[in-house]
């Protein structure tokens, strides 16, 4: 059966569909539209009066809110599966009114759970069930797994989390318009209170939706509501990609409606044509009003749409927050936003584990929306309140139709994730962190893993201690710094080919944060070889230019004097080309493979890191030495362009940690370099450079200290590195405070 509305030609058709289970302006089977009775449980009808003194025994944040939890009228509706789940002694169980992202229309579908006999059953809007049981993710406590034969996939996402009457997760639903007969895991949210009293209407939305399309084409929607007059008047400024507050919309972009009371729970706007007719309901879900529509219009049975509307949050409402929910692309992962980035982790149904991290930008007003990766190809809006999280491709561009909803899970430190480690000993490592419990991972590679706690340096604030057995000299100088997706710092690394293994604490950058797009490869790169031996015997390093197409495509290497990286100047030109995962590229020559490598993202600046095993060039086949294995960490700064001096080589204070395991601090300018370490045997010691320029390249700048020896060091704002010339036998990384 389907459930239309008049004809509708106002741009709002696609971001509203009549939800009402009677049609708009009729009840059911013709019978004029008379409300339901008033309820208070599934199945039991209860009277004014017990409503009444239900609205007074409710909690202090929700009383002002006339809430309602449904009984539906629907011929298809089984009230004998109703009766059972209201018969469940867990307040959990229950029936839900079900809004999807595949544009089913959320009237009709319902979502019965019953968590004593842990069990499901979920009704389309044709009648049709499908049962199942579901199970607690003992890996995501909160998180309960769907069992359904539809999941196909190596891992099921088909998941939910709950609220205070309501379920959000997501299911593998009928795929719209498939033959033969597809499912899809899409996300839902399922309510079952919703605002009846008119005057709690009142406030100002932000909406997110997608469209779907019979031609397998789909789009985003992104606009912002106002209701006023106790709940009479609906205004909506409807803008392709940008949004508007209502304050300054245009005329063309703005419509008015007055709002009535429909049955089933629903709100009918009207707008100066009798055929603008939109519907809607306003679920409460976490004492916040959430704004539900989905479905089609007789106008466009070929379009079907989701939408969700936040009431708009101000600026002091984007504070750490970490979310859990689904996304349209069928996975499945936590959201933890902060004020001005975001990271999502993430399962995917082929079983991968991704993890995005992406800034976050105002677009001014609203002020509960965001613009998120602004400067990316793929951009997206996101909004949360403290109950939902939204996330929607920007309309019309690259990720149009993409949708993430997420419920709250908690407060959330947007350090904790998973890193990839590059290290003094040849190995790209990994570090899983968690600064709430204080817990730490770090993994070779081959599964090798060591894990320990940390704890905040009280005389270092801002440094943290690892805690480890492999540390046994006097003074633990297994420290580290946090940026933006980024830590650097000392670790009891196992020495490069040490046999028996040994282990001695050497500096490491791990990030979260690479570079996907080609585009965002391009630059001219400084780069820093820093190399040694077994057991951290010294090696010569190198310091060359790296340059790099504005299409991401061709790198050209050059001597690290050279004014201009040019064809004529060039060491050797590579083809550049999408690695085995994304972040990692290929760097070939002549069709073979020169090396990989990585540009990751930190604190808003590109770093080139590389960690790899290699064999020296200066060990001759004819030495009893050769082949003579060594480790290499390539290091490598684009240099800024359109720049004075000064942006090359700003002042900095930082901590670092250097091969010869120590810790410490040290500042710099243009013309000094002073630090000041301890070392693992509990003695300290300090250094100072005196720092001249190198002809033709501001970003890298040479060193003396007291004896005449001469040092290198290279930065760029956040990262900075020093090591001494030959025998090359120290390298200081550091992060700037």
């Amino acid at each position: 059966m389907k459930y239309k509305i008049r004809s509708c030609r106002a741009l709002l058709c696609a971001a509203f569909a009549c939800l009402g289970l009677q049609g708009c302006g009729g009840g059911e089977n013709g019978s004029g539209g008379a409300s339901a009775p008033l309820v208070t449980s599934v199945g039991t009808v209860k009277s004014a009066n017990e409503v009444e003194s239900a609205k007074e025994a409710m909690r202090s944040d929700e009383a002002a809110y006339f809430v309602e939890t449904q009984q539906s009228s629907a011929a298809t509706f089984d009230r004998r599966a109703a009766t059972a789940l209201s018969n469940s002694h867990d307040p959990r169980s229950g029936v839900y009114y079900l809004y999807a992202a595949d544009g089913t229309n959320g009237t009709r579908q319902k979502l019965g759970i019953n968590f004593d006999t842990r069990s499901y059953t979920l009704t389309d809007d044709r009648g049709q069930a499908t049962s199942g049981t579901f199970s607690e993710d003992p890996a995501e406590p909160g998180t309960y797994v769907f069992a359904s034969s539809r999941i196909t996939s190596a891992a099921n996402t088909a998941r939910f989390r709950l609220a205070p009457d309501a379920v959000v997760g997501a299911f593998p639903f009928e795929k719209p318009w498939s033959n033969p007969t597809a499912y899809q895991v899409m996300p839902f949210v399922a309510a079952r209170a919703f605002v009846t009293d008119p005057t709690q209407l009142d406030g100002n939305y932000n909406s997110f939706g997608i469209i779907r399309k019979s031609d397998g084409t789909s789009d985003s929607q992104a606009l912002t509501m106002r209701i006023t007059g106790h709940g009479t008047t609906l205004e909506t400024c409807f803008g392709y990609q940008d949004l508007h507050s209502l304050d300054s919309c245009p005329t063309i972009l703005k419509r008015t409606y007055a709002i009535t009371a429909s049955p089933d729970f629903t709100w009918t706007g009207t707008s100066n044509s009798p055929a603008d007719v939109l519907q809607f309901r306003m679920a409460r879900i976490g004492a916040q009003n959430i704004l539900l529509s989905g479905g089609y219009t007789d106008t466009a049975p070929d379009t079907r749409v989701f939408q969700i509307g936040l009431p708009d949050a101000p600026v002091s409402g984007w504070t750490q927050s970490r979310y859990i929910g689904a996304a349209t692309d069928g996975s499945w992962g936590a959201n933890v936003f902060g004020n001005w980035d975001s990271i999502r982790t993430a399962v995917t149904p082929e079983g991968t584990v991704d993890e995005l991290s992406l800034p976050l930008a105002s677009i001014g007003r609203p002020q509960g929306v965001r613009l998120l990766n602004s400067a990316g190809t793929k951009r997206y809006y996101a909004m949360f309140n403290g109950t939902l999280s939204v996330v929607i491709g920007r309309p019309i561009e690259n990720a149009r139709g993409y949708m993430e909803v997420s419920l709250y899970k908690d407060s959330w430190n947007a350090r904790n994730g998973h890193y990839t480690v590059f290290t003094t000993n040849g190995t790209e490592q990994t570090l899983d962190i968690d600064f709430d419990k204080k817990l730490y991972t770090m993994t070779a590679p081959g599964g090798d893993a060591t894990t320990g706690t940390f704890s905040e340096d009280p005389n270092d604030p801002g440094t943290y201690i690892f805690a480890n057995r492999r540390i046994t000299a006097a003074s633990n100088t297994a420290r580290f710094r946090t940026k933006i997706d980024a830590i650097v710092g000392g670790f009891p690394f196992a020495l490069f080919k040490s046999n028996p293994v040994a282990y001695a604490v050497q500096p490491f950058i791990a990030v979260r944060s690479f570079v996907t797009q080609r585009s965002g490869l391009a630059g001219t790169y400084d780069v820093i070889v820093t190399a040694g031996g077994s057991n951290n015997l010294t090696h010569p390093g190198a310091y060359w230019q790296l340059y790099i197409d504005a299409a991401g495509t061709v790198a050209r290497q050059c001597l690290p004097a050279t004014i201009a990286c040019l064809p004529e100047a060039s060491l050797g030109d590579y083809a550049i080309s999408p690695g085995a995962s994304p972040g990692i590229w290929v760097f070939t020559r002549d069709e073979k493979t020169s090396f990989t490598g990585r540009v990751a993202r930190i604190d808003g600046r590109n770093v080139m890191l590389q960690a790899s095993e290699s064999y020296s060039p200066y060990i001759a086949p004819s030495s009893p030495l050769f082949p003579y294995p060594i480790w290499t960490l390539n290091t490598g700064f684009p240099r800024p362009t359109g720049a004075t001096n000064p942006v090359y080589w700003p002042a900095m204070r930082m901590h670092i940690a250097s091969t010869g395991g120590t810790f410490g601090t040290a500042s710099l300018d243009a013309t000094r370099y002073a630090t000041s370490y301890s070392r693992p045997d509990g003695t300290s010691d300090s250094l100072a450079l005196e720092m001249q320029g190198i002809s033709g390249n501001a970003q890298v700048r040479e060193g003396t200290d007291s004896t005449g020896t001469r040092y290198q060091l290279a930065q760029n704002g956040v990262i900075a590195l020093m090591q001494a010339p030959w025998p090359f036998d120290n390298l200081h990384i550091g992060l700037a405070d």
